[in-house]
């Protein structure tokens, strides 16, 4: 696990005045009422600060924003959809946050956060500042109004008529939450807290807009920038010390030697930030190969357990599938006990097999046997409705068959003699048996004997 300490600094507009989140912050409603969140520990309540004093006659932090506003010398009018405040949230890892508190440091801690906030936004512009100890870790709740004063900045458009913005102060949440500016904070912030083991981490408001991968990418481009940028002003400093030397025995020594000794306090103080930033980027990059493996670890333990879900589910399929077949044979053994008339021929003969190439089209097509004679007879265009209940299961081959074929026409007359039957045609005249082709058989006179198909085989 890595022992990493960050430094958390995380930005976003509220909405308005953010008279929405002041309940949260401030524990108490707009009418005075206590207010405790479900994730705060009311026994530690009473330990939360402000740590900036209001002006007089101002009750909140909603309003301390709107006293901002008010005597900022705007010129412009605010519009309803414009933001009165900025939220930041300044903290740092779990783990570190208690170091800080038990060693007693907690306000020196939040005085350098204090420090930076003012640096950074304007002293005037940090309006309110709260610290909460009832949470799991110890964080401000910082209240800044983005006023500035600078020029506003327009892209130009092609045909549209120039403008100078008239000059003052001026209300400008994109000014102050622009990406560069952004970049800069996570910077400048990570300097101001790595007295207290906290470093610059892959948190905030620039790693939301983008992949974890991307953001790595960009710091480590930011570190090398600045890595190289320090060593070429350390190379500037040595060829300007060089210089000093020169001056030795020309001229004041006393001079020369102050000017000396102030060259290589630079140079050892450029030195001593290129060494921070380079045990910050090793601490980076450790980090980035943790997170990495992590993920990678996570990635295929989800992998294997698809795996084994996808394979505990197909053996149960599978064995679900043989549990059906296994009692679809039994239900049909049960029929054929409990039902022995539907899988009978009303010839007698056995049926060996039937076919009925098309369905919506049906005709039928079966063959027989009785010992060891066998016969084939065909019939087409029979009932539709009729192939409609045997292709549906609703009668057996044999129900159909016996539907379709007289007695006398299921068998050859080998077999009628086989079985001892003599069958009567309808008209009352003896059964004209046909000599069929199998083996012991005869084959049917009928003209359409040579158009059997050989189809759907039950």
């Amino acid at each position: 696990m890595s022992n990493i300490q960050y430094a958390v600094c995380h930005l976003q507009r509220g909405s308005g005045n953010d008279s929405g989140m002041s309940c949260h912050i401030e524990r108490k409603t707009a009418d005075g009422k206590v207010y405790i969140p479900d994730n705060a520990d009311k026994a530690r309540t009473h330990l939360n600060r402000e740590l900036i004093q209001f002006p007089d006659g101002v009750r909140s932090r909603t309003e301390a924003v709107q006293y901002r506003i008010d005597n900022a010398g705007l010129h412009r009018k605010v519009g309803k959809n414009q933001t009165k405040a900025i939220r930041i949230i300044l903290t740092g890892s779990h783990e570190q946050m208690m170091k800080i508190e038990q060693s007693g440091r907690l306000d020196k801690w939040t005085d350098a956060n204090l420090k930076w906030l003012r640096d950074t936004f304007g002293e005037d512009n940090v309006v309110s500042c709260v610290l909460h100890m009832d949470e799991k870790t110890p964080h401000l709740h910082a209240t800044v109004v983005p006023i500035v004063t600078g020029e506003r900045k327009r892209k130009s458009r092609e045909g549209e008529k120039k403008y100078r913005t008239q000059a003052g102060p001026r209300l400008s949440a994109d000014d102050v939450m622009g990406r560069g500016r952004l970049s800069a904070y996570q910077n400048t912030y990570a300097e101001a807290m790595y007295e207290f083991g906290l470093q610059r981490g892959v948190v905030g408001s620039t790693a939301k807009h983008q992949s974890t991968g991307e953001y790595y990418r960009q710091q480590m481009l930011q570190y090398e920038n600045d890595i190289a940028r320090l060593n070429a002003a350390v190379e500037k400093a040595n060829e300007g010390r060089s210089a000093i030397l020169s001056l030795f025995g020309k001229g004041d020594l006393a001079k020369a030697k102050k000017a000396l000794s102030a060259k290589d306090e630079q140079i050892a103080s450029l030195k001593e930030q290129i060494r921070k930033l380079q045990a910050e980027r090793a601490a980076i990059i450790q980090h980035h190969k943790h997170e990495m493996a992590k993920l990678k670890n996570g990635y295929q333990a989800e992998i294997d357990k698809a795996i084994k879900e996808a394979e505990s589910l197909r053996k149960t399929i599978e064995s679900k599938d043989a549990r059906i077949e296994q009692l679809s044979q039994r239900i049909a053994e049960l029929d054929r006990k409990a039902n022995p008339q539907r899988y009978r021929l009303s010839s007698g003969a056995e049926l060996v097999k039937l076919n009925i190439p098309n369905y919506n089209n049906p005709s039928l097509h079966i063959w027989t046997r009785v010992g060891d004679e066998c016969f084939d007879d065909v019939k087409f265009q029979i009932d539709y409705n009729l192939a409609q209940q045997h292709f549906n299961h609703q009668i057996t081959d044999e129900e159909l068959v016996n539907a379709v074929f007289e007695p006398q026409e299921q068998v050859s007359e080998a077999q009628a003699d086989l079985l001892g039957a003599a069958f009567m045609l309808a008209s009352g005249g003896p059964a004209q048996t046909r000599v069929g082709t199998g083996a012991g058989g005869s084959h049917s006179d009928l003209p359409w004997n040579g158009k059997k198909n050989n189809g759907r085989r039950r």
